[in-house]
């Protein structure tokens, strides 16, 4: 699973020309996970001190699955349509 390296903007309007904005944001990934990566002694650290009353598991659980909710927006296609003024915004991250 690779997170998606580029958000993909576009906008469309019948009868106009179309207008495409790439925006990198694999920088942003870089920030998320050196974030998570400061995280990570937190988390385990409140894992490890509410694992007594049924916390610890679910706890580390949602901490790991940011990074699989992060690989799964690859391919994530949002499409926006705009009836009263003829425009088709798509957000798409690939």
């Amino acid at each position: 699973m690779i997170p998606p390296l580029w958000l993909w903007i576009r906008v469309e309007e019948s009868g106009k020309r179309r207008l495409a904005l790439p925006i990198p944001i694999f920088l942003a990934w870089l920030l998320v996970g050196a974030l998570l990566l400061l995280l990570l002694p937190l988390v385990l650290l409140a894992a490890l001190l509410s694992w007594p009353w049924g916390w610890g598991w679910p706890l580390l659980r949602m901490y790991f699955q940011v990074f699989v909710l992060i690989g799964s927006l690859s391919g994530l296609k949002i499409d926006i349509d705009s009836h009263e003024e003829g425009k088709v915004t798509r957000l798409v991250l690939k």
